[in-house]
């Protein structure tokens, strides 16, 4: 766990391997979604959709409940109570926890224990 300061409080984030796998699933299940919804995104941000905004919104928040752990403001951590946080304490949240995504997200790397029963 890490405590990190942000404008007006502080934040606890899990480690994201420690993250109960039934917080860990909606990340994943939405992730699976972002090929097929951003793939038209540019580069640069442009021909960003309302649907898409809306998605890379759902995706921020579903990271964020995962891995926050406590934090310095008395509504629960949920969705709701993440939403009525000041705009500015939100971005900085979101801004921390996208470098932790991929150790949040589960492998599905082929196992080459040469002890596996299976083949790859």
């Amino acid at each position: 766990m890490q405590r990190v300061t942000v404008q007006g409080g502080w934040v606890d984030f899990r480690d994201p391997e420690d993250v109960p796998e039934r917080l860990r699933r909606r990340v994943t299940l939405l992730a699976s979604q972002a090929p097929s919804v951003t793939s038209h995104i540019g580069d640069d941000g442009s021909n960003v959709t309302a649907e898409d905004m809306e998605f890379l919104l759902a995706f921020n928040d579903a990271v964020a409940i995962c891995l926050v752990q406590g934090w310095a403001w008395d509504q629960p951590i949920s969705i709701e109570g993440l939403q009525d946080l000041p705009g500015r304490v939100y971005d900085e949240i979101v801004k921390y926890c996208q470098s932790l995504v991929p150790r949040l997200l589960p492998s599905f790397a082929v196992d080459v224990d040469p002890k596996a029963p299976t083949e790859s």
